[in-house]
């Protein structure tokens, strides 16, 4: 099966019952909610990216559009999330799916990447064990920087990575 065809596979699912969402990720005080799934591999991370990117320049939350330091931090967070997903869950393996949440309420962002879940505690992106002194841990830092709040919760089948961005009222 192609990367495609399972992608259509998966996007033909109700998007509501995407593994690793809680059921608060859907209230009804959103003004604009976006959930979309797509194929975990390298462009995953690009095409998250873009979505966002594409999301909030076109949301017009009450209170004005999002401003566009909101837009490059959300986008920056994003790619880390999504980043991390790649590397460290199922969601980066052949057949792997990633699902990002945006929802838009009146002074704030939220942004929420769910994974399939931890493939191995010491296992790199190819399954191949980590060395102790790699070149990791610098995403969530970089997500703390560019974000108000972050953080993650876990099932037994997924982890979901979640930030949020404060807005300016006017």
């Amino acid at each position: 099966m192609t990367e495609s065809q399972r992608l259509q596979e998966y996007a033909a699912a109700d998007p509501v019952a995407a593994p690793g969402l809680a059921e608060d990720e859907f209230a009804a005080a959103a003004t604009d909610h976006t959930v979309w799934s797509c194929v975990g591999n390298l462009t995953a991370v690009r095409s998250i990216r873009a979505r966002v990117r594409d999301v909030l320049e076109q949301a017009r939350p009450p209170g004005g559009p999002v401003p566009g330091e909101a837009v490059d931090d959300a986008e920056l967070a994003a790619s880390e999330l999504a980043t991390n997903a790649l590397l460290h869950s199922r969601s980066g393996q052949i057949g792997g799916v990633m699902t990002l949440s945006i929802r838009i309420e009146r002074g704030r962002v939220r942004v929420a990447v769910a994974d399939q879940g931890e493939k191995s505690r010491d296992a790199g992106p190819d399954g191949e064990l980590r060395e102790a002194d790699g070149d990791y841990g610098r995403g969530k830092l970089i997500i703390e920087s560019c974000t108000t709040r972050s953080g993650e919760y876990r099932s037994d089948a997924t982890h979901v990575a979640w930030f949020e961005i404060d807005l300016p009222e006017e």
